[in-house]
């Protein structure tokens, strides 16, 4: 597309007049998409338009479309390329890149969160680990811009609002400063999700088999692969045995515990072999489920306040600043803490059409007590000043732990 050819041009004559110096690229990028304003003169449906009529597209370079859906390449050039990013409730992961540019909101707007991440151990080069720090967050709109810079000073995520959500990006193809890049998982590792062992793979699909067919010996299968595993290895294998074991919806309706202490002592013999980095895993696997639950019943959620409202529980881990991107988003003349509990009586009253589940936030047992202490402790009032109020300290501690059950919730606690 012509503005697009345009853009490239403009990015390439520029970057060649700094003899493409690596550090110079955002700068550049930013200031060509800033000057283009690409959002005011492209329609993105007519990208759509011109995929399905050009006779012959740029080299495309996502063909699996792992990342966006779809990811369409603009513009190839020698050294960067130009690509627009479809997203609809798609979301991408705490990560770094390996690469240098910018990218700009087109359509739709997003939360944006930047991390640091403390290097405590390096397990290998591809798998790290450490302690995931939230550093601040924003509201992206239409026409903003950010620079890419590689490696770890700019670990970051990028959720998405509205279906679709369409971004520009404009990118190298690699930084030779940075070979891998890494995804976080909080609170503690860091892999390269570009790595790739074929043992490793078919080790987890084979795991994957004995569990999904119920063989009779599939857990002294597992014993022994984790016995003679690295712990990456390990990492991988124990967290498809998490999918399958933990969170088993019927066994938590019944009160049974068989299959979450089946998965307990492979934990236990898997700290025979790596000792206490063992303890570090099921807080990780804890947490991609909860952002699994969440980002599931977003999916079925029609009502904008309520999406909105459980990206910034996905993505914001601060009540603080979650309640200053309500207000950003409705203006300061709304109660930020009225408004969130609105939504969340909305939520808690309200089934999605053919779920198992009895209302949005899972449940139907929240009393207005529930919603008097979480209202109280969002507006920054301490337990002991609630039970003086209402109710006491004990009861007040009781309904926390209630609210701090439900996966959408947990981030709205000062020590979550």
């Amino acid at each position: 597309m012509k503005p697009f050819t345009e853009l490239g041009a403009l990015v390439e004559s520029r970057w060649r007049e700094n003899n493409y110096d690596e550090k110079s690229f955002p700068g550049i990028a930013e200031n060509a998409l800033s000057e283009m304003r690409l959002p005011d003169r492209v329609d993105p449906w007519e990208i759509i338009r011109w995929v399905q009529r050009a006779p012959v597209l740029p080299e495309q370079m996502d063909l699996s479309a792992k990342f966006a859906n779809p990811p369409i390449t603009l513009y190839a050039g020698p050294r960067f390329h130009i690509d627009a990013y479809y997203w609809l409730d798609g979301t991408t992961t705490i990560h770094q890149h390996a690469f240098s540019g910018a990218f700009q909101v087109m359509h739709g707007s997003s939360v944006h969160a930047g991390y640091g991440f403390e290097l405590q151990r390096e397990v290998n080069p591809h798998f790290l680990v450490g302690k995931i720090l939230f550093r601040d967050v924003s509201l992206l709109q239409r026409n903003d811009i950010r620079q890419i810079n590689p490696g770890p000073d700019s670990i970051h995520s990028l959720f998405h609002l509205e279906r679709p959500s369409v971004t520009i990006t404009i990118r190298t193809y690699k930084a030779p400063a940075f070979p891998r890049q890494y995804s976080y998982l909080r609170p503690h590792f860091a892999i390269n999700s570009f790595f790739v062992d074929a043992s490793l793979t078919r080790r987890v699909q084979t795991t994957s088999l004995l569990l999904h067919a119920k063989h009779p010996q599939a857990d002294e299968f597992i014993r022994d692969l984790i016995e003679q595993s690295d712990f990456q290895t390990a990492f991988a294998v124990l967290r498809e045995a998490f999918d399958f074991l933990c969170h088993r919806e019927l066994e938590e309706f019944v009160g049974a515990t068989k299959s979450r202490d089946r998965f307990a002592a492979l934990l236990t013999h898997a700290r025979e072999r790596h000792g206490g980095l063992v303890d570090l895993l099921e807080p990780v696997f804890e947490e991609d489920w909860r952002q699994s639950e969440i980002i599931r019943r977003r999916a079925e959620v029609k009502n904008e306040d309520h999406r909105f409202l459980m990206a910034l529980l996905l993505n914001v881990p601060e009540n603080t600043r979650l309640l200053e991107l309500v207000k950003q988003r409705y203006g300061a003349g709304n109660d930020p803490v009225k408004l969130v509990m609105g939504w969340l009586r909305e939520m808690a009253g309200t089934k999605i059409f053919g779920s198992k589940e009895p209302t949005i936030l899972g449940t139907d047992k929240l009393s207005e007590e529930h919603f008097h202490v979480l209202e109280e402790l969002l507006r920054g009032k301490a337990v002991e000043e609630i039970q003086v109020e209402r109710i006491q300290t004990t009861t007040v501690n009781h309904l926390i732990s209630d609210l701090k059950t439900l996966p959408m919730l947990i981030t709205l606690f000062p020590e979550a």
